[in-house]
């Protein structure tokens, strides 16, 4: 009989190497895949987090980014999520709706960008922002409601830029991914005499940059990728690199550091467009 166990333990043994190697391997062999997933849990909060934020749909902020009197004045309409604007976690001492995470509202990439398109191009800026996640969580149900932008003073700007995506649910697009190019590039399209400009969302996800890329291509938008900054490559880019939040979700939005590094991938666009005035 004790020979009997022994022989056991021992395939046993043989069978669980076996099986070690075997998962080993197919780690090795789907590391790139893995390391993704993983990547993408600790870094994009779940749908359900991002639920929680974008509590102040088509709230307009107007204001005006001063040059000189006799300077030429461009039109800009930001619509975003949360990065563009929100209210504002317990942690910061100021409560100034904007750009969440950012410490300060001049220090949101909107804020940053219509300064430097002001200082360097030599214009005044007049600009209108709101918050359009509405549209992001329900695009299945209902094309952008262009009725709710009476509060907005830039409605036929010069420029109009799409900071959306990150709110939009893949299971949403699971099966409706040509009713999410439709009725993204109708809203873009919107905009008949403006230069358009599109972001592919600040976290990374594969489904969602092909898509509104194709939305970008149809519309005759410019695309900036601020992706990049979101992917985790560099941690400086979170707002949880220098603060720790209650909340969770919140940290990996951009801080300070993240939301220049998406002003400066729209100023790009803006750099290339404008005739500096002498």
């Amino acid at each position: 009989m004790f020979k009997s166990v022994r022989k056991i333990t021992v395939v046993s043994v043989i069978i669980n190497i076996f099986f070690l190697l075997g998962f080993t391997a197919l780690c090795i062999y789907k590391k790139d895949a893995i390391a993704k997933r993983f990547e993408k849990m600790f870094v994009q909060p779940s749908e359900k987090v991002l639920s929680t934020f974008n509590k102040e749909p088509y709230q307009f902020v107007n204001d005006t980014q001063f040059f000189s009197e006799n300077a030429r004045t461009i039109s800009i309409l930001f619509l975003g999520n949360s990065l563009t604007y929100t209210g504002v976690p317990e942690e910061e001492p100021d409560k100034t709706p904007r750009g969440l995470t950012s410490t300060a509202k001049e220090k949101d990439y909107v804020h940053l960008l219509v300064k430097r398109i002001a200082q360097e191009k030599k214009v005044n800026v007049i600009y209108s922002l709101t918050n359009i996640a509405d549209f992001e969580r329900h695009f299945m149900e209902a094309e952008l409601d262009f009725s709710r932008f009476t509060n907005a003073t830039v409605k036929n700007p010069n420029y109009v830029i799409f900071q959306i995506g990150e709110n939009v649910a893949n299971k949403s697009l699971t099966t409706n991914e040509q009713l999410f190019i439709a009725r993204y590039t109708n809203a873009v399209n919107h905009f008949t005499n403006s230069t358009k400009i599109i972001c592919l969302p600040w976290w990374q996800d594969a489904q969602k940059n092909m898509l509104i890329t194709q939305v970008a291509m149809d519309s005759s938008a410019y695309l900036v990728d601020i992706s990049h900054l979101g992917s985790g490559a560099d941690k400086q880019n979170f707002a949880e690199s220098y603060k720790k939040y209650k909340q969770p979700g919140v940290g990996t939005h951009p801080g300070d550091y993240g939301m220049k590094n998406i002003a400066d991938c729209l100023w790009t666009v803006f750099n290339a467009t404008i005739q500096s005035q002498e």
